[in-house]
């Protein structure tokens, strides 16, 4: 029996081995046969290579799109699509250390009614700043529906700088926009709610007590670069709302040119649907009451100055958007409709109106400022316009397509059936004046193909890459996004953004300013008053200091760290086991993170982003002392053994010609970085610059092996020397990598 049950053992093993050996490889060494061995078309072919970027390339636009319910924003590129980057905006994030840090989590708890954090936000459609009506690639703005806040991040360091509460409105439409030189940064209420917190008879007080706004929240927008960057603010006391009757507010945009000075947007109430027109320029101008320590101007006074009116729409619209050069404006349903901006201009100027609306808004006669009307047989969802003369697009949801046309002449010029139903639309700088044209993206949210793999009941939102570049479109690429509910998007030319590498040593990321809590090599301390502890450190390749912090049981510990990295891409991150802390420190940032101590017990803090060989050595002891520990005792030295003292001399001797040999490495590299003039490129400059303040770090080690070398204390001589070895090998890293990016330099590789 037992002889049969190994033999079925053994055929059963060889059956199993032979069963999943499955098909044997072939290689693929040719094209032919990679599209033979797939099943590929020539088209699809066609459309990798216009989509794929080698290693090392550059991507022609840097995308943005909001998370709608994660509350973060997604940085991708175009053509190639690839995702680069997750941002904490109204979430926190924890790769970052966005909301986990005590800057971040001060900047979002300042953003809350309750001062807490919320933990997700609702953001549709961003809005990029622009210096006369371009796109200038320095902010990024959003708005969060859900909780009533609006943001904006700095594209120098793709950074959440500030987040702000609405102090008046319980629903804000998840978009903003800006003027053509971002002086304002505009904002709407979505749902109509009371402004004082308070409930209201619907039935009785509907019209009287329900409200809704716009608001234009006034930025400071500093017009050249300063040293560090990160001056752009939002001032809320300089801001204001308009007070709207209780209308549900939609998609809107801000006039350039022709419409230069007005807000169109949407607007519902009941079984009517506008289009509003706001002379912008008018209202900030105007006196204002104080609701909620915010400025208000009442609606009353925007109707005596003749600066609000509306122009009713044949059915809800779902989208409203402004050619480039400010012309016309659109709103799309199941028939699409063209504005001409000089006669709605027109027609507030001369009061020429039809009648009122409720609360008194003067109503402009459609027929006359409308310039055509589109019917595209099925309902739009968005449109999207290019640089070529009066061309946009247009996403025919049920149809499936994409519909080129012209919007002066109101004619087709050609279209593209899908595999998918499009909604929103975006060209890249397609918002601004200057819209380019090889690429139109289409967002789709229902992400149902044939063969597509599953991921269970929640599928991740999708955007198609159209090539619009000729006569004929091409679908060439769809992009998958998670942890994303996606509608809209904005996308730069990516060499418009100018980021930086590093901060000034010791900058807090979220102001811009250089944090009290700076600290430098040397001068790591740690500080108590009462139960009060503050530990002030440095982090750098491959060194946490100080390394042992003891603390008493039930103390307020705060960690001071500063990363004293200069390279690129030296970003280490730092936690504390068990406690529920972290942080991300970027080259140069200064950052702080608090926490009760309490539990007691050795903790290990580490760095969390590898950093170099050496990352594991990143790391030191947090000891929480329970509480009324008293210590045992013990005191002095352990005495060494003779034979244990020639060890540590042999070691130390040992270690010496390690350290000489390096030093031999370092020198070759430096003469070749000097002999070829490191100098001249900022980004090697920056390496050479971290090696010497490694280097330079390493002189107190270097004293202290001498000294107990003379004194016969080899352990201590090792240990010291030890650590002189560890600073040669930071320089040494960071010098090797300076060479290799230089040679690179030279040789033309960009």
């Amino acid at each position: 029996m037992m002889l049969i049950s190994r033999r079925f053992l053994v055929l059963s093993l060889v059956f199993l081995l032979m069963a999943s050996a499955g098909v044997p490889v072939k290689a693929q060494q040719t094209l032919n046969e990679v599209k033979k061995e797939r099943g590929l078309s020539d088209a699809d072919v066609l459309a990798a290579v216009k989509t794929f970027m080698p290693r090392g390339g550059r991507d022609e636009y840097f995308g943005f799109v909001g998370t709608g319910n994660s509350g973060t924003m997604i940085v991708y590129g175009i053509p190639s699509m690839r995702i680069y980057k997750y941002v904490g905006v109204f979430s926190p994030e924890p790769w970052q250390g966005y909301g986990y840090d005590d800057e971040s989590s001060l900047l979002l708890k300042k953003a809350s009614l309750d001062d807490k954090i919320d933990w997700y936000g609702d953001m549709r459609f961003p809005a990029l700043s622009e210096t006369n009506g371009k796109y200038d690639g320095k902010h990024l703005f959003y708005s969060d529906g859900a909780n009533s806040r609006i943001a904006m991040l700095d594209l120098e360091d793709f950074e959440t700088k500030q987040v702000l509460s609405h102090p008046l409105f319980i629903s804000c439409y998840p978009e903003v926009a800006v003027t053509p030189n971002t002086d304002w940064v505009i904002q709407t209420s979505q749902y109509p709610s009371t402004w004082n917190m308070r409930t209201v008879d619907l039935k009785k007080d509907y019209d009287k007590k329900m409200k809704s706004g716009i608001t234009f929240w006034y930025f400071h927008n500093v017009k050249k670069a300063t040293k560090t960057g990160h001056a752009g603010r939002i001032l809320k006391e300089k801001s204001i709302t308009l007070e709207l009757p209780p209308y549900t507010l939609g998609y809107f945009d801000v006039g350039k040119m022709v419409g230069d000075g007005l807000l169109v947007g949407l607007a519902d109430k009941g079984s009517k649907h506008y289009a509003y027109v706001v002379d912008y320029k008018k209202v900030i101008g105007m006196k204002t009451t104080e609701v909620n320590n915010f400025a208000v101007v009442p609606l009353d006074e925007a109707l005596k100055a003749n600066a609000i009116a509306l122009i009713e729409l044949p059915a809800k619209a779902n989208i409203l958007k402004i050619t480039p050069k400010g012309k016309y404006f659109i709103t799309v349903d199941d028939q699409t409709n063209v504005f001409d901006f000089a006669k709605v201009k027109n027609a507030l100027v001369n009061k020429t109106y039809a009648g009122k609306a409720d609360g008194g808004i003067p109503v402009i006669d459609t027929k006359k400022v409308l310039h055509g009307t589109m019917d595209f047989g099925g309902p739009v969802i968005d449109v999207a316009f290019e640089y070529r003369p009066d061309i946009a697009y247009a996403s025919l949801h049920d149809a499936k397509k994409i519909v080129r046309w012209n919007y002066e002449t109101l004619k087709k010029t050609g279209e593209l059936t899908l595999d998918f139903h499009p909604s929103y639309l975006m060209v890249p700088q397609g918002l601004s004046e200057t819209p380019h044209s090889n690429y139109l993206t289409a967002v789709d949210k229902e992400v149902l193909y044939k063969n597509l793999q599953s991921v269970g009941p929640v599928r991740p939102s999708a955007q198609h890459l159209i090539d619009i570049s000729g006569d004929k479109m091409h679908d060439l690429y769809t992009m998958t996004l998670p942890q994303c509910n996606m509608y809209g998007s904005v996308a730069v030319l990516r060499t418009t953004i100018k980021p930086i590498i590093r901060y000034p040593t010791g900058t807090n990321s979220r102001t811009g300013e250089i944090s009290p809590f700076k600290t430098v090599a040397g001068k790591e301390k740690i500080e108590r008053k009462g139960n009060r502890v503050h530990v002030f450190g440095t982090l750098i390749r491959s060194h946490i200091t100080p390394e042992i912090v003891e603390v008493n049981q039930g103390d307020i510990v705060t960690f001071h760290l500063t990363n004293l990295e200069l390279a690129e891409d030296e970003t280490h991150g730092f936690t504390i086991d068990t406690y529920g802390k972290h942080g991300s420190f970027e080259p140069g940032k200064t950052a702080s993170l608090t926490f009760v101590a309490d539990r007691a017990g050795a903790f290990p803090y580490y760095c969390t982003e590898f950093c170099s060989a050496l990352h594991l050595e990143m790391e030191g002891i947090l000891m929480v002392k329970p509480k009324n520990y008293k210590s045992t005792g013990g005191s002095g030295e352990i005495q060494l053994t003779a034979k244990e003292l020639a060890g540590y001399k042999k070691n130390y001797e040992e270690k010496l010609k390690v350290i000489a040999q390096t030093q031999d490495v370092i020198n070759g590299v430096v003469k070749w970085l000097k002999e070829n003039h490191y100098e001249n490129h900022p980004y090697v400059k920056a390496l050479v610059q971290d090696a010497v303040a490694q280097l330079n770090k390493a002189a107190v080690p270097k004293q202290n092996y001498e000294k107990f070398a003379k004194e016969g204390k080899w352990k201590q001589a090792f240990l010291w020397a030890e650590q002189y070895f560890q600073y040669q090998v930071k320089a040494a890293d960071a010098g090797l990598r300076a060479k290799k990016l230089l040679k690179e330099k030279l040789e033309g590789i960009k």
